[in-house]
């Protein structure tokens, strides 16, 4: 949509912050027109500078807006502007749809979406994955949950600022999917420090091992081994399960050995070892995705010599 045709649309932003500073800021130089609320002056002032008009309270903020984006830095914050005492949802006008980008409770979300309705509101959860230099840049990935129809006639909305858009489904299966995200980022960086603080006790240099790194299979893992996984399909072995298992209690008994403390790797451990014992052992390694379908209740599929 070209600009012209997008400063007759008006979006507001709640909660100026980092993120949302940003994309008001993104939202103001793409043509539409932007109100802004933050309880920090100096948030509100920084937003002004970027072409948004600064409103004295939230309420006066999304009152004659089409498009309600929010951005907040606590569960608490979200329940407070939507559902607290003079939430912002008693402001807005019928048919206002809202994208709501906090990482946030996904029962929290379907309560206000709720609420929402009710006042004839649309409500979807929008969290964004990425953080302020991905936003800089306008690179964030908006995972979306709710009504598709709205998220369609306000896409221009979200591609303002994001370089992706993916719908979910219904209302709470954006945040399900940033959550997922969070969890498989934070245990990767968890388990990039881990390996890092074993070989630095083995006496190597982090620098030169993050330089091989970058250029090892480990940077590449999501492109040739996460589709198979996601697919369940195991066919194409690339490492079987046992190799996994034999490679990871090499580093564990190596860390011990040294005295380093290394609880992600010996729990990945184990998950091999469960994958083994559902005779999976002969399988591609990427089949201890079946291990935790099964400790999870579901049904995994099973190896030679297993019953399902």
């Amino acid at each position: 949509m070209a600009k012209a045709a997008k400063a007759g649309k008006r979006v507001a932003v709640i909660g100026l912050g980092r993120m949302g500073g940003l994309m008001a800021k993104h939202l103001a130089a793409a043509g539409f027109r932007v109100t802004g609320y933050d309880p920090v002056p100096a948030a509100a002032a920084a937003a002004e500078k970027n072409g948004v008009t600064a409103s004295p309270s939230a309420a006066e903020a999304v009152r004659e807006a089409e498009v309600v984006c929010s951005s907040l830095p606590t569960v608490e914050a979200v329940r407070d502007v939507y559902l607290g005492a003079g939430g912002i949802l008693a402001a807005m006008r019928r048919g206002t749809v809202v994208f709501e980008h906090s990482t946030s409770e996904v029962g929290l979300a379907r309560e206000i979406a709720e609420a929402a309705g009710k006042r004839g509101i649309v409500f979807l959860d929008a969290p964004v994955s990425g953080s302020v230099p991905h936003l800089e840049k306008r690179q964030v990935s908006a995972i979306v949950g709710g009504d598709k129809k709205a998220l369609d006639r306000h896409r221009d909305v979200l591609d303002a600022f994001s370089k992706s858009i993916t719908y979910m489904g219904p209302v709470g299966n954006g945040l399900l999917m940033k959550l997922v995200t969070n969890h498989i980022l934070g245990i990767h960086h968890a388990g990039m420090a881990e390996g890092l603080a074993l070989g630095m006790k083995a006496g190597l240099d982090p620098e030169v091992m993050m330089a091989f790194l970058a250029q090892s299979a480990v940077a590449g893992l999501w492109v040739y081994r996460g589709p198979g996984m996601a697919a369940r399909d195991y066919s194409q072995v690339v490492a079987e399960v046992n190799i996994s298992k034999k490679d990871m209690g090499l580093s564990v008994e190596e860390a011990a050995r040294l005295s380093a403390p290394v609880p992600l790797g010996a729990a990945a451990r184990q998950q091999y070892v469960a994958a083994a014992a559902l005779g999976l052992a002969r399988a591609d390694f990427n089949a201890v995705f079946e291990a935790y379908i099964h400790a999870g209740g579901g049904k995994a599929k099973l190896g030679k010599g297993k019953q399902p």
